[in-house]
C-alpha cells in the first residue's frame, strides 16, 4: 500500500460516504404455490388488514378458480374497494397480444374477463398496461391527425365555397348583360325554335318570373324527354336566346374540372329571356311564320320534324292518361310493356282520322271503363289482364267510331293528369301549320290559288314573289260524323272524376 492509498483511506475514515436509501419492496404472493397462475403485488405501505384482505381476495385454488367468495371475506363492495386500492394481480398464463408480457388486472371480474374461469385462457384481444397506454396514445394521435385533416378540409371547402360564390356572382352579372340574341336565328335547330315559342308562351302567362328549371317542371318537362329538353335548352342558350336567370339556386353551379372556371347543371338553373318579352314575342311571330310558310327543303324538314315531335307528345299524353286512369281510379297496373307499342299505334290511328286530343281522352276513358266492366264480369281475370284489355277496348272503340261515323264528345283531362308543358302550345302551332296546307281550307280560301300560293311582296327584298297563303279568313270547320246515340258518356264525364 502506497502513501496515496493510505491517505485516501484516512480521508474516508474521517468522512464516511452516506448510505443510499433502501427502496421499499412491495409484497409479492403467487397462487397456487405449486404451479402459479396469479401473482399478487401488494403495496409496501398497505396496512396489515389491507394486506390480509388483498391476499384473501386474490387467492385461487389449484384449478385457477377463486378460493373463496368476496362475500365470505366481508362486505363485497368494501372488500373489492380495499383490494383494488392496495393491490393488483398479474395473470401469468395470459400474455399480452402485442408484447407477450403477462397482463395485469385490478379486480376479479376483469381477471375472469381476460383469463376465463380458470385464469389460463389465451387473450388475443387484450393488451398489457404499457401496450394499452401506447395504443391509447396512438389512437389519440390518430384522432388528432384526423381532426386536423378535417379542419383543413373544412377550411378548403369554405375557401372553395367563397370562391364559387364570387364566380357565380360574376357569371350571373355577365348573363345579366346579355341583351341581344344571336343573329340570325339558328335555323339548323328547328325543334329548339319550337321550344322557344313554348317558352315565350309560358313567360307571357307568367310575367316577371324566370323560366323554371327542368328539375322543377316535373318528370315530363317540356317535351316529355329530359335529354331532349337539355339539348334544346342548350341550343337556345348558345344562340343567346336564353340566359341564366339570377334566381338560379347555388347548387346549380360548380367549379370546372380544372378549377379555373365555373360550370352549371342545365337541369338545375333557371332561365331568362334575352332581349325582353316584347322583342321575344316579335321573334316568336317570325318563327311561327317561317314554320308555316317558308319555302324550301330545310323548312319542309323542319315542319316534318316538328310534326313528329307533336305526334310523339300526343301519344305520350294519351297513354299517360290511360295509365293514370288505370292506376289511380281502378287500382290496376299500367298498360303492360308488351302492349305499349300497340297502344301507341292505336292512339296514332285515332289522331290520323282527325280526332282531337279531347276526343282521344274520351276514347281512353271509355276503354278503361269497359276493361273494368269486363273484369267484373269475368272473376278469373285479374288487374293485369284488365290493364292489357284496355288497349284492345281502345282499338275497338276507335274502329267502331270510324266505321259508323260516330260523333265523339271532347273530354277535358282531370286535374291529376300532367302533360308536357309545351304540348298545349305545340298543338296550337301544329294546327296552324296544318291549316295552311289543308286542301279543304285552300279550296275555300278566296285569296290564294289552287296550290295555296298568292302573289305578294318579299318582306326582305321588296320584290314581287309568290308566297304561301295563311288563309286569314276564318273558314268554319266541318262536323266530324253524327252524334253517337248513347247517353251514358254524358253522365260519366271523367272531368268530374
Amino acid at each position: 500500500m502506497g502513501k496515496r492509498e493510505r491517505r485516501r483511506k484516512r480521508e474516508r475514515g474521517k468522512n464516511p460516504s452516506p448510505r443510499r436509501p433502501v427502496t421499499p419492496e412491495p409484497i409479492v404472493r403467487e397462487f397456487p404455490l405449486d404451479a402459479p397462475r396469479l401473482r399478487v403485488v401488494i403495496k409496501h405501505d398497505a396496512p396489515e388488514d389491507a394486506q390480509r384482505i388483498s391476499a384473501l381476495y386474490w387467492e385461487i385454488k389449484d384449478d385457477g378458480t377463486w378460493a373463496r367468495t368476496v362475500g365470505s371475506i366481508g362486505v363485497a363492495g368494501d372488500i373489492s374497494a380495499v383490494a383494488a386500492a392496495h393491490s393488483y394481480a398479474t395473470l401469468l398464463n395470459c400474455p399480452c397480444a402485442n408484447c407477450s408480457e403477462p397482463i395485469s388486472v385490478t379486480n376479479r371480474s376483469w381477471a375472469n374477463k381476460v383469463g376465463g374461469k380458470n385464469l389460463d385462457a389465451e387473450a388475443p384481444a387484450y393488451l398489457c398496461g404499457e401496450c394499452t397506454k401506447i395504443r391509447q396514445q396512438e389512437e389519440t394521435e390518430r384522432k388528432q391527425r384526423a381532426a386536423e385533416q378535417k379542419r383543413i378540409e373544412r377550411e378548403h371547402e369554405q375557401q372553395q365555397a367563397e370562391r364559387l360564390q364570387r364566380l357565380v356572382a360574376h357569371v350571373l352579372a355577365d348573363e345579366g348583360r346579355k341583351t341581344e340574341p344571336a343573329d340570325p336565328l339558328p335555323k339548323d335547330s328547328p325543334l329548339a325554335l319550337a321550344l322557344y315559342v313554348a317558352l315565350i308562351s309560358y313567360a307571357t302567362r307568367n310575367p316577371g318570373k324566370p323560366l323554371p328549371s327542368l328539375t322543377s317542371t316535373g318528370p315530363l318537362g317540356w317535351t316529355g324527354d329530359a335529354e331532349q329538353d337539355r339539348e334544346l335548352l342548350s341550343d337556345l342558350y348558345h344562340a343567346k336566346l336564353l340566359a341564366l336567370a339570377p334566381e338560379s339556386p347555388p347548387q346549380a353551379f360548380t367549379l370546372s374540372q380544372d378549377g379555373d372556371g365555373i360550370a352549371f347543371f342545365s337541369t338545375e338553373v333557371a332561365w331568362r329571356v334575352v332581349g325582353g318579352l316584347t322583342a321575344a314575342q316579335e321573334r316568336v311571330t317570325k318563327i311561327e311564320d317561317d314554320l308555316r310558310t317558308r319555302p324550301g327543303p330545310e323548312p319542309a324538314e323542319a315542319r316534318e320534324a316538328f310534326t313528329a315531335l307533336v305526334d310523339r307528345l300526343e301519344v305520350l299524353d294519351i297513354s299517360g292518361y290511360l295509365d293514370n286512369l288505370l292506376t289511380k281510379k281502378y287500382g290496376y297496373p299500367a298498360v303492360p310493356e308488351a302492349r305499349r307499342e300497340e297502344l301507341a299505334d292505336v292512339i296514332r290511328k285515332g289522331f290520323a282520322h282527325g280526332y282531337t286530343s279531347g276526343q282521344m281522352i274520351c276514347f281512353a276513358w271509355r276503354a278503361a271503363d269497359s276493361a273494368a266492366a269486363w273484369k267484373e264480369r269475368n272473376p278469373r281475370m285479374g288487374p293485369p289482364e284488365a290493364a292489357s284489355a284496355s288497349v284492345t277496348s281502345l282499338n275497338g272503340k276507335i274502329d267502331k267510331a270510324i266505321e259508323l261515323h260516330h260523333s265523339i264528345p271532347e273530354y277535358e283531362a282531370p286535374r291529376w293528369h300532367a302533360s308536357p308543358l309545351a304540348l298545349a302550345c305545340f298543338r296550337r302551332l301544329h294546327a296552324d301549320i296544318r291549316r295552311v296546307y289543308a286542301r279543304e281550307v285552300i279550296g275555300a280560301c278566296t285569296q290564294c290559288d289552287h296550290l295555296g300560293l298568292k302573289e305578294t311582296v318579299h318582306p326582305e327584298t321588296g320584290a314581287d314573289t309568290v308566297w304561301r297563303c295563311t288563309h286569314p279568313v276564318e273558314i268554319p270547320a266541318q262536323p266530324h260524323g253524327e252524334e253517337e246515340p248513347s247517353g251514358r258518356d254524358a253522365a260519366s264525364d271523367p272531368a268530374g272524376v
